[in-house]
């Protein structure tokens, strides 16, 4: 029985590829038709999939051929046979196996022909990848569809086809062609992270919280396949730029639509830690001119403070921080700006910037603060005392920086701070407050 299943289904796949129509209305028997349509579907709905395909592939061997039938027809018969395959054994059933492969590819493409199907023509991309064709026209062509659905595409369709791009297209393409594959390559990144993003955010919104999860771990999930695999392909700065170099002599010439592509290469050229490349620095300059956003100027100022232009990047910080306010970005931009103060020796300004600073970045600022108070601690004070207690204060702002999370020294600056003699000849005694002119502050002494 079994070799005999094996035969039709065989034959089936055979006769359905070398035939346009497969079958036609003539062969059409109401009575068998009705029949093995009901006996398919019985055996289906219990699960017993070896006589659901069986019947399956009767009932349209006599209900006249694909034009006759429904496209859930072709739904059922997908079900049956790929249900049919996990019982089967990758060895031992290799023939049968490779068989069944051939019949879904049938049904795939007999159903294509009733309706265009855009999660079905994935599912179908999703099975030749899997099965390692190397029919990279037809694959490409189904794959399609997934800037048809975009973010509604599924994360196993969208993983597959960024795995197809690099596996099937990158990594086999000859060395002429090897740029433009990676140049496809970065775009796809860029668009297949925007479907999943919007995804995630599409996801929040579902009432029940079991399929918000299992959205959203899905998109999740293919956005770190995404990361991860894209590495390989960009894997540095040398990769990344001579791509996005030419790309950027291409922008579109619509403001806002300049400003869209701007900022997704931006973000691409930061993931890669390209901030300090020449690439960037177009980029970032292009974007602030046709709209000087906060995050146009904070790009501007890590460009300029990574080319060593200190004044340039104070500047650049301080219009970020106007800009941005109290927005979402305002710590951020604000230790950035205390940062480039303290580089330019700017130590005032930068105590002042980094004691606005809140949040999950206070810790860095205080190590800042701390910073400032020691690099000016010689020239700040009416007395070697005082000028000494500075270091009190700065190592103050080290101990809020180690409650904030920092990893940082319990004993910063203390070497340089008044000595016991230098307290007993001043009367101070340990645990007194001192105060310290030069910032409106008390210390300790200790």
């Amino acid at each position: 029985m079994k070799l005999k299943n094996l035969i039709f289904t065989l034959v089936l796949a055979i006769a359905a590829n070398l035939s346009a129509s497969a079958q036609d209305a003539s062969n059409y028997n109401a009575d068998d038709c009705a029949k093995f349509r009901s006996l398919y579907y019985q055996y289906l709905k219990q699960g017993m999939y070896k006589d659901a395909s069986h019947f399956w592939a009767k009932a349209y061997d006599n209900c006249g051929g694909t034009d006759s039938l429904d496209t859930k027809f072709f739904n059922n018969g997908r079900v049956a046979y790929l249900q049919r395959l996990r019982t089967l054994d990758a060895e031992k059933d290799a023939v049968e196996i490779a068989g069944i492969n051939d019949t879904v590819a049938w049904i795939y493409e007999e159903k294509m022909k009733l309706e265009n199907d855009p999660e079905w023509e994935l599912d179908y991309a999703m099975m030749l990848v899997t099965q390692k064709s190397e029919d990279n026209v037809k694959i490409d062509g189904l794959f399609t569809n997934i800037h048809k659905l975009k973010s509604k595409a599924s994360g196993s369709h969208i993983r597959t086809y960024f795995r197809h791009l690099i596996v099937n297209k990158f990594n086999s393409a000859p060395a002429d062609q090897k740029e433009a594959e990676r140049a496809n390559v970065i775009e796809e990144y860029i668009v297949l992270s925007d479907y999943c993003a919007d995804a995630i955010k599409a996801a929040a919104s579902i009432e029940d919280a079991a399929q918000k999860e299992r959205e959203i771990k899905s998109y999740a999930g293919a956005q770190d396949f995404l990361d991860k695999y894209f590495l390989k392909i960009a894997n540095d700065c040398d990769a990344l730029t001579p791509v996005l170099d030419k790309k950027f002599e291409s922008l579109p010439t619509d403001p806002e639509e300049k400003k869209v592509v701007l900022n997704k290469y931006m973000k691409l050229l930061d993931k890669q830690k390209c901030t300090a490349s020449e690439t960037y620095e177009k980029y970032v300059k292009a974007l602030v001119e046709i709209d000087p956003t906060a995050a146009g100027y904070y790009g501007l100022g890590n460009v300029l403070s990574n080319k060593g232009d200190e004044k340039g990047a104070v500047n650049a910080f301080e219009k970020a921080v106007e800009l941005e306010a109290a927005g979402e970005n305002a710590n951020a931009y604000k230790l950035a700006l205390a940062s480039a103060q303290y580089t330019a020796n700017q130590y005032k300004a930068a105590y002042s910037t980094a004691k606005g600073v809140t949040g999950d970045l206070r810790g860095k600022a205080m190590i800042i603060c701390g910073n400032a108070i020691a690099a000016t601690a010689n020239g700040c004070g009416d007395s070697t005392f005082e000028r000494k207690a500075n270091f009190w204060l700065a190592n103050d702002y080290y101990g809020r920086a180690a409650a904030a999370g920092e990893s940082v020294s319990s004993s910063k600056f203390l070497s340089n701070a008044p000595t016991q003699d230098d307290m007993f000849q001043q009367g101070v005694s340990v645990g007194a407050s001192v105060s310290l002119s030069c910032w409106g502050e008390s210390t300790t002494a200790r």
